[in-house]
């Protein structure tokens, strides 16, 4: 019994010994650099209107995997959007060729634009579609991989 408290005691006083945090602060820190803001220009048609909303929730998640920090209209960088072009197409007709025949093909063109203050940097088109396979994809995968590429040109990976 002794010898338990011993060990107890000594692995207690260890354990509590190996840590701790200290901070000290100098200055405040502002990420100013990397911030950016997502605008969406798209048309006011129903269709395109729906489309642009979901791909700009998609690309809010995307950007978590760049280097900037989502902010609001205080932002150093302005990503400007359009939604060109929605067709859903028709998941059951995707499902019965299995992606074969265009017809049931879902579709996205985006236009986006990188701007740094008033200034243009880098403009880019982005096509997606889905067309198909056994479960017949959804229009999350067509948003997602459009977010996706939009996010690669902000990296810097084109």
């Amino acid at each position: 019994m002794r010898l338990t408290a011993k060990v107890l005691v000594v692995l207690f006083i260890t354990l509590t010994a190996c840590s701790g945090v200290d901070s000290v602060t100098k200055k405040r820190w502002n990420n100013f650099e990397n911030t950016i803001s997502i605008v969406d220009m798209t048309s006011s048609d129903f269709s395109l209107m729906d489309a642009g909303s979901e791909i700009q929730g998609a690309i809010e998640e995307q950007l978590q995997f760049t280097g900037y920090t989502l902010t609001g209209n205080n932002a150093r960088y302005k990503l400007k959007y359009k939604v060109m072009e929605f067709n859903e197409g028709n998941r059951a007709v995707r499902i019965a060729t299995m992606g074969m025949a265009d017809s049931g093909k879902g579709t996205l063109r985006v236009k986006v634009a990188l701007y740094d203050g008033d200034n243009m940097v880098g403009a880019w088109e982005v096509d997606a579609w889905v067309s198909g396979g056994i479960t017949g994809g959804s229009n999350n995968n067509l948003f997602e991989s459009a977010a996706t590429e939009i996010a690669d040109h902000l990296k810097g990976d084109f």
